[in-house]
Parts: structure tokens; C-alpha cells; sequence
């Protein structure tokens, strides 16, 4: 008896809200200013994830898109016969050559993880940036600055570029770091004996200086008397260094440091008053951690870690952070941590914390103002450098009780890739290579989780993996050049040919040595 009225007591619950979802408003009903509003019958009947995608399957596309032997397997066959019944190497050549030619014009005008560039039929812009990156990394350090918000904080998604272009063009290390680490890392670990004041440039954990010179990270640690800190590297690989650099300015009283490497001690000391300082320490061997005590009244811009040689990496995460800071850095601070880093591209991945407030058009085009501020005064810093925007992941909220993508976000997108074309610089668009509308939430449910349940942040895996997309990306621009230089090759060497056997043709051919003669007195 009492299962029986469970049941009629379920089945009556469930009219009762059939009843409501029918004659419910689509637009609901406002009380009191607040509108309540009720699924339609076809919404609860309807399974709610049907536009989600499969995680694995997007990535290995993604993946497979990039890698130049993906055409179908009847193209495949087609080719084969037509090679088989070639009746020259010269013709089979010609196929396989016409086959790259367009796997790498379809990638450039179509695939998803392209670079967006300021001419899209010129691809200079990358593959000169990894000809620099290659060619500096060999004479020695050379230097990628990873500015974001809270999407890379903790050396997310940078450490992974960093791996990969170490392990790509060498180099050790972790690139730059604060002297005060308030956010936790995986990559280093930090401890200080006295309290020291850190001044951020931007971001909600803002506690702003009475100035500007904040320096290439964004930010800076006040010493005022002594302290000792300790610093050691976590990193998964190229861990150790062996060259140790701090970038400061003194005060009144100048700068004394003692660093300690296992058995070695070394001593600098600077003057009072001076401006943008740095004391360099080159180590017998490579080291994963020291100590150094500092005395003295000065500000600190930061540690860099590096090898002799190679790529260094520095992440710069600024949590809450839209990327409209730098104008608000002093030039000469920026300019000249930089300068002395040999900093050739800057990373500039924002958008996210923009993107819920860009609800009208005039607020979108003072985010685009904004951002073609910044990329113009990091331009005029650095001409040397490379600027890459990279716009947010996709980001859900919630409406009308389902998660879908910001109504805002392909907005923003489309602002990040018209001040990147506007300025002459590159654009990535992260949310096109995740998958686009509605894909964080696949990236959540997947297994493991690849985003965080806040459907904004990307989990350390999905942090790894879109890095991974990103260096792709790189080395499909990479791998372009190599064969465009060796299709140049190939061309100087027919011409070289041709010329030789039309000589070879030429002293075959008898010539007339009174019409010779003529012809060579004119």
C-alpha cells in the first residue's frame, strides 16, 4: 500500500509540472522585478547536450590536421595508381609535390590552428619569427615573454611552451621570476625570511605603487633593510641553470647580494641611485637551486634563470586582468629588462575578463582601442619583437538554467583578431581551436577533465594539451619553410642544369667565325 502511494504521489508531481511547463510564458513571469521563468515541454524531452562534441575525437582532428600525409583514402589509392603508371620519377615528384603545395595552402586559408596574419598569403611573419628564435638561440640566450590573466597563472600552459621549445631549440630554466612569488607554481618553489612589499601593475590582487616603473613583469618586490630567499627549481624538464641574473633599481642606500650555490658563494654590490641595474652571476655548474641574501634599499624586478644558450620562457599571469596594462608601465623599465633579455616575440593571451562586459557595441570598440594601445606601445619598445595575440578559450554561463558559450565571447574574438590584423601582428584563436561554441563544456565533462567546473579555467591537462595545439601550429610554419627553402634549392639547382646543358648544346653548335667576329665587334 504505501509503494502504491509513493507512486501516485510521483506520477501526481510529475503532471503538475507538465502543467506548468505547458502553460508557463516563454519569457516567463515577472514578480517583483525578478522574471521566473520554466522549461518548455520540448526542452525537458529534448536531451540537453546535443551540441556538445567529442573531446578526443576534436583533438585528434586537430592534431591529424597539421600533419601533411592526411588525405583520404581514396585520393590515396588514386595517387598511387596514377605513380605506379607514371612513366619518370620527374611525374611522380610533380604529385606528391602538388599534394604538400596544397596541404599547406588549405592550412593557412582554413584550418582552425593557423595563424591569423596581417596578410594571409604571406606567411613571413611566422616563419621568420622561428628562423630569429633559431638562429639567436644558437648565438645565446634569446627570450619569449608569456603575458595573461588567470588562464596561465601558476606557469600553466606556459611551462608546456616552454618544455617544447626548449626541447626544440634548446635552453634551460625558467626564464624570468618575481622576487616575491604570492601565486603557487609547479615549476619553482620560493621561500623568504622577512616580508617584503609587492606592487602589482594590474589584476584584482592590486596593490599599486607610487609609480610606474613595474619592469617586463608587471610588477615589483620593495626591499627596505634585509632578507634571504630560496628559490628552487620544479620544473618536469630542463630544470637547472647555471646562469643567475637580478634586474633592480637602488635607492638611497644601494644593493648588497650574496648568492650560495652548494659549496660557493659569490658577492656583488651596487651603487645608491641608480636606475635599472642588473647583477649577473655566471655558475662552474648548472644548479636547480640557490639562496641569496639581500641588504639595501631598493626595487626588485625580478630573477632570471637561464642556460648560456637557447630559448628562455617567462610566464606572466596577472589574475583579472584584461591585458590594457602596459601603457600604465614606465617605457624606460619595460624597455630596458627587455632589451638586456633579448626578448623577440611577446605572447599576449587575454580577452576572457573582458568578454561579460562587452555588451554593447560602444564598450567593444573601447576594448578595441584599449588593446591597439598596448600592442602599439609594446611595438615601439620592441621592434625587434614579435607580438602574438591570443584571444580567450571559450568560456559557459548559464541561461535560462542551460550552460552555453558568453554571448559575448565570438565578440571578443573577432575584436582580438582585428586589432592583431590592424596592427601587423599575429593572432591565435583559441576558442576556434577548442572547438568553438559550446566546447568548454565538452572539455569539462571529459575524462580526465580538461577544464575546470567554474567552465572558465582549463584544467593542468587541457592547459598542457592547448599548448601542445600551439607549438603544432608553430612547426607546421616551421616545417613550410623547410620546404619552401629546399623547393628553392631544387629550383636553383634545375636552372643550374638547364644553363650548363644549353652551354654544353652551344659548343656542339659550329659557329660561323667571320659572322662571330662581326657580331662581337658591335
Amino acid at each position: 500500500m504505501k509503494r502504491h502511494i509513493e507512486l501516485l504521489f510521483f506520477v501526481a508531481v510529475i503532471a503538475v509540472l507538465a502543467v506548468i511547463c505547458f502553460l508557463m510564458p516563454k519569457d516567463g513571469i515577472s514578480v517583483a522585478g525578478t522574471t521566473l521563468r520554466f522549461p518548455s515541454i520540448s526542452e525537458v524531452l529534448t536531451p540537453s547536450d546535443k551540441s556538445r562534441i567529442s573531446i578526443d575525437g576534436l583533438l585528434a582532428d586537430r592534431e591529424n590536421s597539421m600533419k601533411i600525409q592526411q588525405l583520404p583514402d581514396s585520393v590515396i589509392e588514386a595517387r598511387r595508381k596514377l605513380m605506379q603508371a607514371a612513366d619518370s620519377m620527374r611525374v611522380r615528384d610533380s604529385l606528391l609535390l602538388a599534394d604538400t603545395i596544397n596541404f599547406y595552402k588549405t592550412f593557412f586559408a582554413e584550418n582552425p590552428s593557423r595563424f591569423y596574419l596581417p596578410d594571409s598569403s604571406d606567411v613571413s611573419y611566422i616563419t621568420d619569427l622561428i628562423a630569429t628564435l633559431r638562429r639567436e638561440a644558437r648565438k645565446g640566450i634569446v627570450h619569449i615573454a608569456h603575458y595573461g590573466d588567470s588562464q596561465i597563472e601558476g606557469d600553466r600552459i606556459t611551462s608546456s611552451l616552454r618544455y617544447g621549445l626548449q626541447d626544440k631549440f634548446g635552453g634551460e630554466g625558467l626564464g624570468i621570476i618575481p622576487v616575491l612569488q604570492m601565486i603557487p607554481s609547479t615549476t619553482v618553489q620560493e621561500t623568504i625570511s622577512d616580508s617584503i612589499s609587492r606592487f602589482l601593475v594590474d589584476g584584482t590582487l592590486v596593490q599599486k605603487a607610487d609609480h610606474k616603473r613595474y619592469g617586463a613583469l608587471a610588477q615589483l618586490s620593495e626591499l627596505k633593510g634585509k632578507t634571504t630567499i630560496t628559490i628552487k627549481s620544479l620544473a618536469v624538464k630542463h630544470k637547472a641553470f647555471d646562469k643567475v641574473r637580478l634586474f633592480y633599481s637602488t635607492r638611497k642606500k644601494g644593493l648588497k647580494a650574496t648568492l650560495t650555490a652548494g659549496d660557493l658563494t659569490y658577492e656583488a654590490e651596487d651603487e645608491a641611485d641608480k636606475k635599472y641595474g642588473m647583477m649577473e652571476w655566471d655558475l662552474p655548474n648548472k644548479i636547480s637551486t640557490f639562496k641569496i641574501r639581500l641588504e639595501g634599499d631598493a626595487e626588485l624586478y625580478g630573477f632570471c634563470l637561464t642556460g648560456d644558450k637557447g630559448v628562455a620562457v617567462t610566464n606572466i599571469g596577472l589574475r583579472g586582468s584584461s591585458g590594457t596594462f602596459f601603457t600604465r608601465i614606465d617605457a624606460k623599465s619595460f624597455k630596458y629588462m627587455h632589451n638586456a633579455l633579448n626578448t623577440r616575440l611577446v605572447i599576449m593571451e587575454f580577452g576572457g575578463n573582458a568578454t561579460p562586459y562587452l555588451s554593447t557595441d560602444k564598450k567593444i570598440e573601447g576594448y578595441y582601442s584599449s588593446m591597439d594601445a598596448q600592442i602599439k606601445f609594446v611595438k615601439q619598445q620592441l621592434p625587434k619583437a614579435k607580438i602574438i595575440l591570443i584571444g580567450p578559450a571559450d568560456m559557459a554561463e548559464t541561461v535560462d538554467g542551460k550552460l552555453q558559450t558568453y554571448r559575448n565571447l565570438e565578440k571578443t574574438v573577432d575584436l582580438m583578431r582585428r586589432v592583431a590584423k590592424d596592427n601587423g601582428v599575429a593572432f591565435w584563436n583559441m576558442y576556434g581551436v577548442m572547438g568553438g561554441k559550446n566546447s568548454i563544456i565538452s572539455w569539462v565533462s571529459n575524462k580526465p577533465a580538461l577544464a575546470a567546473s567554474d567552465y572558465i579555467h582549463f584544467s593542468r591537462k587541457g592547459a598542457e594539451k592547448i599548448a601542445h595545439l600551439f607549438l603544432e601550429s608553430l612547426n607546421v610554419y616551421d616545417d613550410y619553410a623547410m620546404f619552401q627553402s629546399s623547393l628553392d634549392r631544387r629550383k636553383r639547382e634545375q636552372s643550374k642544369n638547364r644553363k650548363k646543358k644549353l652551354k654544353e648544346i652551344s659548343a656542339k653548335i659550329p659557329v660561323d667565325k667571320t659572322f662571330a667576329d662581326s657580331i662581337s665587334k658591335r
